[in-house]
């Protein structure tokens, strides 16, 4: 399936080959199966390693920086069974970051064979073993689940894409629309884990598609379970489990007592860190003030978790999917958790978005994002149709008179007094 980091990809084969590639995700988002796929598609032979499937291959790289690149690469022939031939083959490791030596033997080979193209592979979303020591010298990118734009894609709809990225000039036929809509009530259901929408494209079976949610949230659990520190496990587990209600209340900010009737911030702090950097959930920030830059408004102890996808979310909060309406009303009747979790995700992707933030004035508002473009801070109103006025952001423009907003629902694109109204189908192209 075509993802959109595959342009990043290209950029750095044609661009920055100088630097050492490093590709970074969760668990489960398809980084392994976006590298091969490169991989395979500009080079000759690919001599690919996962230190998490085979730990005994780690005995190449134990010498760290002190390794031999010619020794390296002729331990890695036998291992891969390939030929190796300067300039056509690519070098991926999988997983290195769970061994810093082998990360330290990585950089080294780059640097005694710097025309080496190399790749690295981590499920984490913070920093590996060493980054910080060669960040000159890497190439960073972050996958994340599918957006809709990819969902149409590999449902080979991307005309329906083009009608989307044309709706800046012209409206969209009501019978397009309704297309589009047919395969976002679908993406609502399946989220945007790889291996679910894949499943859903040869099968189109529901009942499929929740098995296999299900199946990656145990997955998820083994992979904390796995390499969470003992000192943190029983922590981490009462944070992850906690996830659905903290997103169901209608307050989303993260309340500790809903981990533990005992627990104080300072305790779970660590542990809340832990997680995030997993990549597994993520971590939106509350912002005191709504003015530039917001970075400075940032109320560290203040903060929402949500998780990394609205599909595996659905089967957290054990919504399974005959228990949402099949007709008119599915997008209508959206779940107010995973309508969040659905634009959080969209919004990531936009490159015309920073870094996002959410705003609460006592208990008279709530914004749901916040995020700066050139200085502009822009409140972001999410709901599924257009049935209330947007008190939260009038009270925000009043506070702070920012000259735009964005109200996020099902209704057309449109731009009125100052608010523009962005459709869920596309929030990739605004």
């Amino acid at each position: 399936m075509y993802r959109i980091i595959m342009n990043d990809l290209m950029e750095w084969y044609e661009k920055k080959q100088e630097k050492v590639l490093l590709l970074k995700g969760a668990k489960g988002v398809g980084k392994t199966w976006a590298m091969i796929d490169f991989a395979q598609g500009f080079y000759k032979n690919l001599f690919y390693v996962d230190f998490e499937k085979d730990e005994e291959v780690y005995t190449l790289f134990k010498q760290g920086m002190k390794v031999k690149a010619e020794k390296l690469i002729a331990a890695l022939c036998i291992y891969c069974e390939q030929t190796f031939e300067v300039g056509e083959t690519m070098f991926v490791f999988d997983e290195a970051h769970l061994y810093p030596k082998a990360v330290e033997a990585i950089m080294s080979l780059k640097q005694q064979r710097p025309e080496l193209p190399i790749g690295m592979i981590a499920s984490t979303v913070g920093a590996i073993p060493h980054e910080t020591e060669y960040l000159e010298k890497l190439h960073n990118l972050l996958l994340y689940p599918m957006t809709f734009e990819e969902f149409l894609t590999a449902n080979k709809a991307q005309d329906l894409c083009k009608h989307i990225e044309k709706q800046k000039l012209e409206p969209v036929d009501s019978s397009i629309i309704r297309q589009i809509t047919d395969y976002l009530k679908i993406f609502y259901l399946t989220g945007g884990m790889p291996i679910v929408v894949l499943d859903y494209i040869k099968n189109h079976d529901m009942n499929r598609v929740d098995a296999i949610l299900r199946a990656l949230i145990i997955k998820s659990k083994e992979h904390i379970e796995r390499y969470v520190p003992k000192s943190m496990a029983v922590k981490v587990d009462k944070i992850w489990n906690s996830i659905p209600v903290q997103m169901e209340k209608d307050n989303r900010k993260f309340m500790y007592q809903y981990v533990d009737e005992k627990a104080r911030a300072r305790e779970y702090e660590d542990s809340v860190n832990w997680l995030v950097e997993t990549g597994l959930v993520r971590k939106i920030n509350r912002i005191r003030d709504g003015v530039s830059p917001l970075w400075m408004q940032v109320d560290e102890k203040s903060f929402e978790l949500y998780h990394l996808d609205h599909g595996l979310l659905r089967i957290m909060c054990g919504i399974s999917y005959d228990q949402l309406h099949t007709g008119e009303e599915t997008l209508e009747d959206m779940n107010g958790a995973l309508l969040e979790q659905f634009v959080l995700s969209e919004l990531i992707m936009n490159k015309t978005v920073d870094k996002l933030y959410f705003w609460i004035s006592g208990a008279t508002a709530r914004v749901d994002f916040v995020f700066e473009d050139d200085g502009e801070v822009v409140p972001v109103d999410v709901q599924s149709r257009i049935r209330r006025k947007a008190q939260s952001i009038k009270v925000f423009h009043n506070k702070y008179n920012n000259r735009m907003a964005i109200r996020i629902s099902l209704d057309d694109l449109t731009f009125s007094k100052g608010i523009l109204n962005i459709p869920l189908y596309g929030l990739w192209n605004f």
